[in-house]
């Protein structure tokens, strides 16, 4: 139920034209919030339509009118209902909103990678979709972002972790190996192309990153690790050293 409520918060997102750090922010506020209060399968929609708005508060320059989010749930909630769980959510986290996002970390990678379109965009993607798979809570935001880069530099040209990119990213491919191979594993069965995050990204303005991910994970599931060496890159000051 939460993949279904993820995926409809990412349509949703898709649909008012939102700032991505609005969408990292809401289902860190949904999962945050779910840790620590149970919830009924008729209220899920709710807690999330919630945490949107309270994303919407924090991040947007215009927030979307409450009447147009109920709007979306199909009437399911009335305003009333949904300012009520605002501040219920709201309460419930302490009024504690700020977390180290991914789209940081990634940002960071992607300047080292002299911000390749292509590339950035196919990571945006992938980090984009881990969020629908609650396996990937555990994984810190730095990694998930490395991860996502590497990934999207080999499946788009096979280039290299080099060591510029493992400075700035601070990890190298043994650290990353066990949520890369996860990554690829979800790629292969949560994120299927009805999904919405599928979808989005399967446009001929962000290069159809989810179908040409989806197609190399599919090409090479049968190989070892995917057909990736994961050799530790060589440690920047020792190559500077060298040179």
């Amino acid at each position: 139920m939460r993949t279904t409520l993820i995926d409809w918060i990412i349509e949703v997102h898709n649909k008012l034209v939102l700032l991505p750090e609005t969408l990292f922010l809401t289902v860190n506020v949904i999962d945050r919030f779910l840790s620590a209060k149970p919830v009924s399968v008729g209220k899920l929609q709710l807690v999330g339509v919630a945490a949107l708005l309270i994303a919407c508060k924090y991040e947007e320059i215009y927030c979307p009118a409450v009447k147009q989010l109920q709007f979306l749930t199909d009437d399911a909630f009335q305003t009333d209902e949904i300012l009520r769980a605002e501040r219920f959510v709201l309460g419930v986290l302490g009024f504690k909103l700020s977390y180290p996002s991914p789209l940081n970390f990634l940002r960071r990678c992607s300047k080292a990678d002299n911000y390749e379109l292509e590339t950035r965009t196919m990571a945006k993607y992938t980090i984009e979709s881990m969020m629908l798979n609650e396996n990937f809570l555990d994984i810190v935001p730095s990694k998930a972002s490395a991860a996502t880069m590497f990934i999207a530099r080999h499946c788009l040209g096979g280039l290299d972790w080099n060591s510029t990119i493992a400075h700035y990213a601070d990890y190298d491919l043994e650290e990353m190996k066990d949520t890369i191979l996860s990554i690829f594993e979800h790629i292969e069965h949560v994120v299927k192309p009805e999904t919405a995050v599928y979808l989005k990204y399967d446009k001929s303005q962000v290069f159809n990153v989810s179908a040409t991910l989806r197609k190399w994970v599919l090409d090479n599931k049968d190989e070892e690790d995917y057909g990736i060496d994961f050799v530790t890159v060589q440690d920047p000051e020792a190559e500077c050293e060298e040179q």
